[in-house]
């Protein structure tokens, strides 16, 4: 199955590293997120190479090396990404909204915002939000 990404995504696919599959498991309210995060990523490390990324108890993990090189290691690109992972926690995974919060579905963490979560259920109520 061949997903079409926008331009500043496809961007984003073409760095995955062989033998990974070559797409990203994310809704496309984090699009922006995760073309804000390449920006940066590319400067510091044009050839940074993408191994997976995905959405895991309703936060982006996002996983890559600042290069094709088992050795390389850069603190200011993997502080990046921490700070976008920290960022996806309050963003809507349907819309980017910055008012989301993390709700269960079907032993599913998700970060919605309102609107999304009563989309999922429409019974969402405080019992369906994540503990703190």
């Amino acid at each position: 199955m061949t997903t079409a990404y926008p331009p500043e995504i496809q961007r984003i696919v073409d760095r995955v590293a062989p033998g990974w599959p070559e797409e990203l498991e994310v809704r496309t309210g984090w699009y922006p997120l995760l073309a804000r995060l390449d920006e940066r990523l590319a400067a510091n490390a044009p050839n940074y190479v993408l191994q997976q990324c995905k959405s895991k108890f309703g936060a982006l993990c996002f996983y890559a090396e600042p290069s094709d090189e088992p050795w390389s290691y850069d603190e200011a690109f993997n502080e990046a990404i921490r700070a976008a992972e920290w960022e996806s926690v309050e963003r809507c995974e349907e819309c980017g909204a910055a008012t989301a919060l993390q709700y269960v579905f079907s032993l599913w963490v998700s970060t919605l915002c309102a609107e999304h979560a009563a989309a999922v259920s429409p019974s969402v109520d405080e019992s369906s939000r994540k503990p703190e």
